[in-house]
């Protein structure tokens, strides 16, 4: 049974989330900021490998050039060529005089010294020289006054660097693409149990509290299946102890009420009908009469609520013998308060439980009079839908608000201010007939605008 249902908030707007995309960025973001620091590590151990690989070839660099400067005449020792030589070998030298004369240089090295030849430590140096930063090892020699810088540019060094970087990055890329789609299927997979048992829980009326089945192996998912299902049981125990209680009571009151009704009618025709008791008598009858009434509605409800959609005997039954029996029933009630019942049938036949119908009309159309103006109008009709019949009752009365459109169906609950004595049980009987027929039921405005109507929509 659908009714007419208030819109529900949007995803999210009541500080709900989505487990699955908070468990898919948790562990994506995760697994990025441990590449990203794995990465970091890496290239920061790579640097310092890098960095002793250079600073070595600088120190055999400096010894071989020493070595070469002692039997070398004046003149220049020309260096390998900077783009055709291999980074360990990309170094600049000069043979540096004690009073820092540049005695001999490479073809790209500084035409000033790297490092101040005062300097008397056999040590590397960071300078910068014509703007650009050098890595400077000097080494001297004690015996011809004159020390060796070796120089390398620390571009050479840093591009290496960005080299293994940019190497890196796509792999990396594409494995943080493949472990996003991996977790995605994965906890996909994973949730789907739970998903599984939500839309279980949604299939679920309170004729319908068997037990949720699992058949996984998930630990966690069984636990929460288990206190589900225990849940059930006990809900299931308390709703069939209400009902019972309800069936007993409502019994029970039926035949005290009838004895009651009976000797009220016996004292009335020993008084006369004017006398003062007549008329209290008269009131005592229909305060009697509605009871009456209650209880029936009760033990009506009663048996409804164990029924099954399932399990409800259904049969074609002619559509317009229908609405004249049910307009037959409440004759009484409409002259009574003088109000004009029509029947529009348009279709020949109508599927579903006969008793279950004729009660849902009935109670609709006794509301639809008792409850609409007197003197009135009253229409009930059956009409061909698209996809089924639609039975509906509509009168011209003062009609129902919105916001207590919204709450007809509730057991009990009564308009305020109206002056009409009822049960509040005959639109709960209505609803739960319209569900057991897996039907629709809809309030809308009555006849010519004015009042109210309830359609009953059967598939």
């Amino acid at each position: 049974m659908r009714l007419a249902w208030r819109r529900p908030r949007p995803a999210g707007e009541d500080g709900s989330y989505s487990l699955r995309r908070r468990l898919i960025s948790t562990t994506l973001g995760s697994s990025i900021a441990v590449g990203l620091i794995s990465t970091i590590i890496v290239l920061a151990l790579a640097w310092k490998e890098v960095s002793d690989t250079f600073d070595d070839s600088l120190e055999e660099g400096a010894r071989l050039v020493l070595a070469l400067g002692e039997g070398t005449s004046v003149g220049g020792m020309p260096s390998r060529d900077r783009e055709a030589a291999q980074p360990s070998l990309r170094l600049d030298y000069q043979i540096v005089s004690r009073e820092g004369v540049v005695l001999r240089r490479g073809e790209d090295a500084p035409k000033r010294p790297f490092v101040d030849p005062g300097r008397k430590d056999d040590r590397f140096y960071d300078v910068r020289v014509d703007g650009e930063r050098w890595r400077v090892y000097v080494r001297k020699h004690d015996a011809l006054d004159f020390s060796v810088q070796i120089g390398q540019e620390w571009d050479d060094r840093s591009d290496l660097i960005v080299d293994m970087l940019a190497s890196l990055a796509w792999p990396l890329v594409g494995l943080w693409l493949l472990l996003g789609v991996m977790n995605w299927w994965l906890i996909r997979r994973l949730l789907a149990p739970l998903e599984n048992m939500a839309r279980g829980m949604e299939e679920k009326s309170p004729s319908d509290l068997s037990p949720l089945a699992y058949d996984g192996r998930a630990r966690e998912v069984q636990t929460v299946v288990t206190a589900l299902n225990r849940l059930l049981g006990r809900l299931d125990q308390a709703l069939e102890g209400e009902r019972r209680f309800t069936a007993d009571a409502a019994h029970e009151l039926r035949t005290p009420l009838a004895a009651l009704a009976s000797r009220i009618q016996v004292m009335q025709r020993t008084l006369a009908a004017d006398s003062p008791a007549a008329a209290h008598l008269q009131r005592l009858r229909e305060d009697v009469a509605r009871s009456t009434a209650l209880v029936e509605n009760l033990l009506h409800l009663a048996r409804l609520d164990p029924e099954s959609a399932d399990a409800l005997r259904t049969e074609a039954i002619d559509a317009r013998a229908l609405l004249e029996e049910v307009v037959r029933a409440c004759a009484p009630v409409a002259v009574a308060r003088e109000v004009s019942v029509t029947v529009a049938c348009q279709v020949a036949m109508v599927t579903g439980n006969r008793d279950g119908l004729v009660t849902a009309l009935r109670n609709l159309l006794h509301n639809a009079i008792s409850y609409g103006r007197r003197g009135g109008r009253v229409e009930i009709s059956a009409t061909q839908a698209a996809a089924g019949v639609v039975l509906a009752v509509r009168d011209d009365g003062e009609g129902v608000s919105q916001a207590d459109r919204e709450r007809l169906t509730q057991r009990f609950f009564r308009i305020l201010g109206n002056e009409v004595q009822g049960s509040g049980l005959g639109l709960s009987i209505v609803a739960r007939v319209a569900e057991l027929h897996r039907a629709t039921l809809r309030f809308e405005e009555g006849l010519e605008g004015r009042g109210l109507g309830v359609l009953l929509h059967l598939p």
